[in-house]
């Protein structure tokens, strides 16, 4: 934990201080535009996101449980908070409404009855693989197959580099 705030400091810095890691006093050029074109990124999936949850009249949240459930089949709803950063009771009432619409079924485990997994159902699959078609498409309008290829390993280095700081925050 930092230390209390000088006189003339302010508490917004002591708060940064304790809530990110070090960072150096000389960021280059690079890194400050890297940082302004994730941020844009983000912007822009989280646009891609809510405008694709409209064409299938769906909540954003609903939408990102669903791609969720449709990537890890079988998932625990605790397992499904975590992913999506939610709360228990919030992902409850996500998966509810997931399932009332049949887009989404609670399955008991084989092995322990109490314990429940969320698989998608016929219609959650159809609504992933359309979503998945329509993303894979904007994507595919990005780059050649070789600058698209080329970009994988840099942006999975700051996906993993963000995880952990992530991680460490709520470890």
């Amino acid at each position: 934990m930092a230390d209390a705030p000088t006189e003339g400091a302010s508490r917004e810095t002591t708060v940064t201080d304790d809530l990110l890691p070090p960072t150096p006093a000389n960021h280059p050029d690079s890194i400050k535009k890297l940082a302004a074109t994730l941020r844009r990124l983000d912007e822009a999936h989280r646009r891609y996101r809510v405008h694709a949850a409209k064409v299938v009249g769906m909540a954003p949240t609903d939408l990102s449980a669903l791609l969720v459930v449709s990537e890890n089949p079988g998932i625990t709803p605790g397992a499904l908070a975590k992913e999506l950063v939610l709360s228990t009771g919030t992902v409850t009432a996500v998966v509810d409404r997931l399932e009332a619409s049949g887009r989404v079924a609670r399955v008991a485990h084989p092995g322990d009855r109490r314990s429940l997994h969320l698989q998608l159902t016929e219609q959650g699959t159809q609504i992933a693989s359309a979503l998945d078609e329509a993303y894979w498409y904007v994507l595919s309008t990005t780059g050649t197959d070789e600058t698209i290829a080329g970009a994988l390993p840099q942006l999975d280095g700051i996906t993993e580099a963000l995880d952990a700081v992530a991680s460490e925050a709520v470890g």
